[in-house]
């Protein structure tokens, strides 16, 4: 069965240059191809896998990088723009709340920027992930979702392979989103989009200690000159 490519374009990005303080762009979603007509965010799994429930994430941790970090859920705005997470509190990750949740079938999208004026954000080092290295995603219901980390790359912000990067296959995926390449101080934005590929791994309820675990600082600022 043909993947169902899931059209985003990224018309923008997901972090600020330090030193520069510019208008928080957006990526859009103009549609999500649902094989259901009276349901536009429902998928169908082609392969009948046998996968979780909806539950909504809660946070995502990668030792590797020394991330753990809450979630904040993401939509769409009234012109039909991706929304991102927000600006002051830059070590908050956002997930695409109409998308697949952790461990359902399909793509589940986090985003965060990758720095503000201030410093590095939440997503500043994902870069730097390698293949193996692990993503736990924790849901409402408790359940721990592990991914391992397949690939990273780096796209220009007007070539996106949309397919590779969103297209449905048979199985639960992760993508991580935020920005990469050279700061365009003309444009007012980062000239790529790193991307973080990442297959399901399996899950667990998660334990005292994993729920115990510290976030990442939470101080809220706003980004000023």
């Amino acid at each position: 069965m043909a993947a169902v490519v899931l059209s985003l374009v990224l018309a923008g990005g997901l972090g600020l240059m330090v030193g520069s303080v510019v208008p928080v762009p957006s990526l859009r979603w103009p549609q999500f191809h649902s094989p259901f007509e009276d349901d536009p965010f429902a998928v169908a799994d082609p392969a009948g896998g046998d996968w979780l429930d909806r539950s909504e994430p809660t946070r995502v941790d990668i030792d590797r990088i020394d991330v753990h970090a809450p979630l904040t859920s993401l939509g769409l705005n009234f012109r039909g723009d991706f929304e991102v997470p927000a600006m002051w509190r830059p070590q908050d990750a956002g997930w695409f709340e109409p998308g697949p949740t952790p461990g359902e079938f399909g793509p589940t999208v986090l985003m965060g920027h990758v720095d503000t004026r201030k410093g590095p954000a939440v997503f500043y080092s994902v870069k730097r992930l390698e293949e193996g290295d692990e993503i736990e995603v924790t849901r409402e219901d408790g359940i721990v979702v592990v991914y391992e980390v397949t690939g990273v790359e780096s796209y220009p912000k007007k070539r996106l392979p949309y397919e590779d990067v969103f297209g449905i296959g048979p199985e639960p995926v992760l993508r991580l989103i935020t920005c990469g390449g050279e700061f365009d101080r003309d444009a007012g934005d980062y000239t790529e989009n790193v991307v973080v590929f990442a297959d399901y791994a399996g899950h667990h309820q998660a334990t005292d200690k994993e729920l115990a675990r510290p976030l990442n600082g939470r101080n809220d600022f706003k980004d000023r000159d």
